[in-house]
């Protein structure tokens, strides 16, 4: 470095406190880098090698030249591969001893622009790759196909299997595709383009360098001048605070976490968990959930403080320090140890185990963040100690590998109510909160459900919104994004962006990735495959995982650190605490874009979620796009050859109006991952199977029509539709030897012989898991059914198969490979419409995986059984029989059964059973299905005579749903309950019942009279029932009656549980012993805690009767649990003020083609109704009381309806209002409408007000010019 360029430096170090106040966002936000894949070039030196191998020998001076240029670039990439592996370390080692240094984050950055330059060019060596492979199997095949001489197959299929189009495959716009050796110039062309990429790509890794010289010198004199006792200029700038934790909390109380303290306590003051004299209890969690305060509140408990003789607190932290620590916890056990100036460890530890003999130690160990604290261990379980108990606090789980688990506990969000409180304290402090208004109160629920259940986000949020208690306020801070509000150390934010840093390099980038899509589920497989074709994952060149293998590690990992919230097996969200973590560090380069709020995209996003209708235009201004995701779509054609559409990687299209997929996809060659699940459209243009490089292809429900070309996609490791009848041909996939996950196959019928079936090689797809195989029923003829057995036998699958869909296939014999145990990963089997299939072989019995077997539209099947076997479908869970006659048959000569005094060799395991319009069910004894947890039978009489004999038996059943019960009887002797005196033994563990056409009235009273553990009744066109009691029925939470008379004979009959009621058409309760002395009191009394109430189309006393006509709404008197009632063809008129107003609880009120209503006069003394729901009532009108809590109005098809009430404008909390299908409704309320609306829609009313509504300035347009979200649609002539 020159004395010049020196002092250039040392000047911009001045300087530099000004740079950094003027361009850091945040403190929080100079402290994250965002993240950096690795920048490397061994895979872009081993692309080129193999380009220049493959090159004929030039014949041209301008040809030998330009190959020699590449060879010489060639060459100054392997000697700048080391340079650049070793700037990322330098630039990362510089970052860490200063977080806010602009320089270095300034190199970081243009590193990774270096970083997306490599990858574009490997991406275009990789695309010219595999279109050279694609034409050489294309060839290949046409030879053979000549050879064979087999025409017939050539015309069916569209001719030749070559490309029909010629797609243009250059690097930028003018490139040219690199073609065989005969065509010179395009190879020229195509030489010049690597050379100059290359070149830019050196230029770029030079002048990094030699910054970074720069950088690193003047580092070194800083470091020399701190050296030599001068003031570091970098100190104020670049100081961290680390945090420390002690066992002193200012916390009061401890919100949500009594049961964990309750079990800690249990736990410290228990006898130790194994031989040892050392216990460890691990407290998990992501930042800022509470694990300390936690830890803090137990290790202050007058208990704890009773019963250990000694107790260490000590704050770990990102450096472990093992003599730190063992020094701290002797000078804890033993004040007066003279150790200050030894450096032994092992001095030390034989002093700690010496002064902890006899004694109950307690150690917490806060925020450790590496297993390396388990070296503390070995001197405290050597020690004589009496007993040593540990907590440890972690974010990371792995941080606990080897540990025994079952003590951990794993802190979650705390529970609403408990959280609710937490946050009003933080927010109100001293202030009462019930003197604020209930639409601050709404807001700040709002706010809630964004905060995870954190205490230290409600603590950090609360604090903000405690600065000013107004809703203008508070909705500011609402709408914000939460990374963007000032932070101290000791937010929430510092405390997330704490557990990111720890983060693995590799999975930076996955995680801050999945913020591009803030309100969304992801799939894991969704996630891995994003991930891969934004290069964030790399196949492992040690061992034989794939990508994919790779990133559900990464999944899992990300999953098990808290970073996501898991939803169920497959599936996770992001909150919006992590999501605004992610957007810090992110910085720009993913775009969650909104029109309206967003008028441009910066140049440098590389990943862009539009939420509505974007303009292309302005995607095309950015230079570097990745992502693209669309959930509206205008015109694409016309900017899909625009240069920053070519480098898209990812492209999910959202949007149902979209019928057509233009050609000019053909231009992203860079693509991966392409998803029109979302969309309408019908057909794929044959140019997208030029997209060589496609991974995932994710198709709508209703698309006619696959590219026959389709083969091409030699890269698809996906291919998913939500129609799974729209598969592949088996020509179609001759290539697509990646494929994995789901299958379909389909028009099996046109194949003619078992070698056409084989050449699908289903037996090497190892990676396919779910396998579709698809006859078209309607076009086999029945001569070919040998055909058709010989193709399902050269179908065979891998055995790593797990589910199997067979449809249409009219063959009568099973395959060779479902007659041996050889696919022992099945574990699901279906078989549709396939009527001449005659056996299904015992071998099927013994697959131990296999849980699910469905048999719809069979015709007449045998299932064969062994004898001598212990078990036969030793794991099947669900079996379900539809339309089909089924009969269960021993492979022996003898007649032994299948069954063994009290249980079944068959289905041992089965716990749901359905049998549906089946003609005969025969072998298969219900009785003796004792594992039977769910049984649903449907017009089978053949097999539904067994149910009344069987009940007894199934005690494990939880759930029964009969329908179409024609002629099943109760003989005294088999009656339900003969056999058991005591009530409630015969189903103890029923919870849902479902009937449905039951004649037999006697079986439904004896049934209902042996279920104690009910929880759900549905009754529908049954004969009448009487219930003598119902005290047995105190679990019962809903009753649903259609068509059914239910009489009561209990004098005072109550049900403790139910929440909710329905009684739809001409059913009716009859409650036949009440005294009518109590009968305005009957409806409170008999159902105490009803929540939901259901009235429809009930002709007869409104579907109640009792011993005086006591009609709606009186009945309604004193409900004051109801939140919901919903009336559907109720004979009512008015509402009486003085029923109305013990309906205290009664949140929402539909009322349904109500013809005699006349007025809603009386629901103004409904003290808590928020929405209100009037559809078909032509004859009502408002009344003169306002209805001051409403929240919600929605009128629809109300034919007369012609104003809104002069006092709407007084309601202080209507959001939303909508007016639906009224034709007069032609005026807005003189009064206007409330400030508080923030939806308006009036559809199909009357034109005038439309255009009104429209016009500005109008009175109406005045009227409703502050609502956010307007919609008025006016109804067409």
């Amino acid at each position: 470095m020159t004395n010049q360029t020196l002092q250039s430096v040392i000047f911009s170090s001045q300087s530099f406190p000004t740079i950094m106040a003027s361009v850091t966002l945040s403190v929080l936000a100079g402290y994250l880098l965002s993240p950096l894949r690795e920048v490397s070039l061994e895979k872009l030196i081993s692309f080129l090698w193999d380009y220049l191998s493959s090159s004929p020998s030039p014949s041209s001076p301008d040809e030998a030249e330009k190959q020699q240029q590449l060879k010489d670039s060639l060459e100054a990439l392997e000697d700048a591969k080391l340079n650049v592996k070793l700037m990322q370390g330098r630039i990362m080692r510089l970052f860490q001893k200063h977080k806010q240094n602009v320089r270095v984050v300034g190199l970081h950055n243009k590193l990774k622009d270096v970083g997306y330059d490599i990858q574009d060019l490997e991406s275009e060596m990789k695309y010219m790759e595999l279109e050279r492979k694609v034409q050489e199997i294309n060839k290949a095949e046409e030879e053979e196909e000549e050879e064979e001489g087999d025409s017939t197959t050539s015309s069916r299929f569209t001719g030749k299997r070559s490309f029909p189009f010629r797609l243009p495959t250059a690097f930028l716009s003018k490139k040219k595709r690199r073609l065989p050796a005969s065509s010179q110039s395009s190879s020229l062309s195509t030489d010049e383009d690597i050379v100059r990429q290359v070149t830019s790509i050196l230029k770029q890794i030079k002048s990094i360098e030699s910054k970074l010289k720069e950088e690193t010198m003047l580092e070194e004199l800083f470091d020399q001048i701190t050296l030599n006792g001068v003031y570091d200029p970098r100190e104020h700038h670049f100081t961290q605070n680390e945090r420390v934790t002690t066992s002193s909390t200012n916390e009061r109380k401890i919100y949500g976490r009594n049961d964990e303290i309750q079990r800690l306590i249990e736990f410290l003051t228990g006898p130790n968990v194994n031989n040892g004299n050392v216990s460890v209890v691990p407290i998990v969690g992501m930042g800022g959930i509470g694990k300390s305060t936690l830890a803090q509140f137990t290790f202050n408990n007058r208990e704890i403080k009773n019963y250990f003789d000694k107790k260490a607190w000590i704050c770990v932290s990102n450096h472990f320090d093992r003599y730190r620590i063992t020094k701290e916890m002797l000078h804890v056990i033993s004040p007066n140890v003279q150790c200050c100036s030894t450096s032994n460890l092992d001095f030390l530890e034989r002093e700690l185990q010496r002064h902890l003999t006899g004694k109950k130690f307690l150690l917490v160990l806060d925020d450790i963040w590496s297993d390396e604290w388990q070296w503390l261990l070995a001197p405290l379980q050597s020690s004589q100690a009496q007993v040593i108990k540990i907590i440890v606090t972690c974010r990371d789980p792995m941080v606990l590998r080897s540990m025994d688990e079952r003590n951990k506990i794993i802190l979650k969000g705390i529970d609403h109510q408990e959280y609710w409180s937490l946050f009003l304290n933080c927010a109100f402090v001293e202030n009462n909160p019930d003197n604020y208004s209930r639409k601050l109160h709404d807001i700040g629920r709002r706010m809630v459900k964004k905060l995870m259940g954190s205490p230290l986000a409600a603590k950090t949020v609360g604090k903000l919104l405690g600065r000013d208690l107004t809703e203008k306020h508070w909705n500011a801070v609402l709408e914000s994004d939460l990374w963007k509000l000032k932070t101290d150390a000791h937010d929430i934010m510092p405390a997330l962006a704490l557990s990111y840093y720890h983060l693995p390099p590799h999975l930076q980038p996955c995680f801050v990735y999945c913020s591009l899509m803030r309100y969304h589920y992801f799939e894991m497989e969704e996630l891995i495959y994003m991930w891969i074709a934004n290069g964030y994952i790399h196949e492992s060149g040690i061992n034989s995982k794939t990508m994919h293998d790779i990133g559900e590690e990464y999944y899992h990992g990300l999953l098990a650190m808290g970073f996501f919230d898991k939803v169920d097996s497959t599936k996770v969200k992001m909150h919006d605490l992590m999501h605004d973590l992610a957007q810090l560090v992110s910085h720009g380069e993913i775009c969650i874009y909104n029109r309206g709020k967003d008028e441009k995209l910066s140049k440098n996003v590389r990943h862009v979620y539009a939420q509505g209708l974007i303009d292309l235009g302005l995607v095309c201004e950015t230079n570097n796009l990745r992502t693209l995701v669309l959930k509206q779509v205008g015109g694409m054609s016309p900017f899909l050859n625009r240069e920053a559409f070519k480098r898209v990687r990812v492209l999910v299209i959202i949007d149902h109006n979209m019928q057509e997929l233009p050609d000019d996809i053909s231009h992203l060659k860079h693509l991966q991952y392409l998803d029109l699940l979302r969309t309408s459209i019908k057909s794929i243009p044959e140019s997208l199977c030029g997209l060589y490089q496609l991974r995932v292809l994710k198709l709508p429900q209703y698309l006619l029509t696959l590219p026959s070309q389709v083969h091409s996609l030699i890269n698809l490791e996906i291919l998913d539709t939500l129609n799974r009848k729209n598969g592949l041909m088996c020509t179609q996939l001759r290539n697509l030897n990646k494929l994995r996950g789901w299958l379909s196959i389909v028009s099996l019928e046109i194949i003619r012989n078992k070698k056409e079936a084989t050449k699908v090689k289903l037996n090497e797809r190892r990676h396919i898991k779910e396998l579709n195989l698809h006859w078209n029923i309607d076009k086999v003829d029945r001569c070919k059914h040998v055909v058709q057995e010989e193709v399902l036998e050269g179908l065979q699958p891998y055995p790593n198969l797990e589910q199997l869909y067979i449809e249409g296939y009219m063959g009568s014999k099973t395959p060779s490979w479902l007659m041996t145990p050889a696919l022992q990963k099945l574990q699901k089997l279906y078989l549709f419409k396939c009527r001449n299939w005659a056996c299904l072989p015992a071998a099927l019995g013994l697959l131990a995986s296999l849980k699910i077997l469905h048999l719809n539209d069979i015709g007449n099947i045998t299932i064969e059984c062994y004898d001598s076997m212990p078990e036969m479908f030793p794991s099947l869970e669900q079996l379900e029989l539809r339309r089909a006659t089924v009969s269960f048959k021993s492979m022996s000569s003898s007649s032994r059964s299948l069954t063994t005094p009290g249980r079944s060799k068959l289905f041992p395991r089965l716990q749901n059973l359905t049998v549906e319009e089946c003609d005969e069910v025969n072998g298969l004894l219900l009785p003796k299905l004792s594992t039977l947890e769910m049984l649903i039978l449907k017009d089978s009489y053949g097999f539904q005579s067994q149910v009344p004999r069987c009940l007894q038996n199934l005690t494990s059943l939880t759930s029964i749903r009969l329908f179409f019960i024609k002629g099943l009887k109760t003989e005294p002797t088999t009656e339900i309950g003969a056999q058991h005196q005591q009530e409630g033994q015969i189903l103890p563990n029923l919870k849902f019942i479902n009937i449905k056409c039951c004649e037999d009235k006697s079986f439904m009273q004896d049934l209902l009279l042996c279920v104690p553990s009910l929880k759900r009744l549905i009754l529908s066109e049954c004969s009448p029932v009487s219930l003598p009691a119902v005290g047995h029925l105190s679990f019962l939470q809903e009753i649903v009656l259609e068509e059914v008379e239910l009489t009561l004979e209990d004098l005072a009959p109550v049900f403790p549980s139910l929440k909710r009621l329905q009684i739809w058409k001409k059913s009716t309760i009859i409650f036949q012993n009440v005294p009518s002395s109590v009968t305005t009191q009957i409806f409170h009394s008999c159902f105490p805690c009803l929540d939901y109430l259901y009235i429809q189309e009930c002709d007869e006393v409104n579907g109640l009767q009792w011993p005086i006509s006591f009609q709606l709404p009186q009945c309604l008197y004193g409900l004051s649990s109801v939140t919901t009632l919903y009336l559907h063809k109720a004979k009512i008129t008015i509402f009486p003020m003085e029923v109305m107003a013990t309906l205290h609880a009664l949140y929402r009120l539909d009322l349904v083609n109500c013809s005699e209503l006349l007025s809603v006069e009386g629901l103004h003394a409904l003290p808590s109704l928020r929405y209100l729901i009037i559809s078909r009532c032509p004859k009502f009108s408002w009344g003169m009381e306002e209805m001051p809590t409403l929240c919600g109005i929605d009128i629809t098809y109300c034919q007369d309806l012609e104003s809104l009430p002069a006092w709407l404008h007084r309601l202080p909390s209507l959001m939303y209002l909508r007016i639906y299908e009224c034709p007069k409704f032609d005026s807005l309320p003189m009064g206007g409408l409330p400030s508080s609306l923030g939806t308006l829609e009036i559809i199909e009313c009357d034109r005038g007000l439309m255009e009104r509504c429209q016009q500005e300035q109008s009175p109406e347009w005045l009227m409703i010019q502050h609502i956010p979200n307007r919609r008025y649609i006016a109804k067409n002539l």
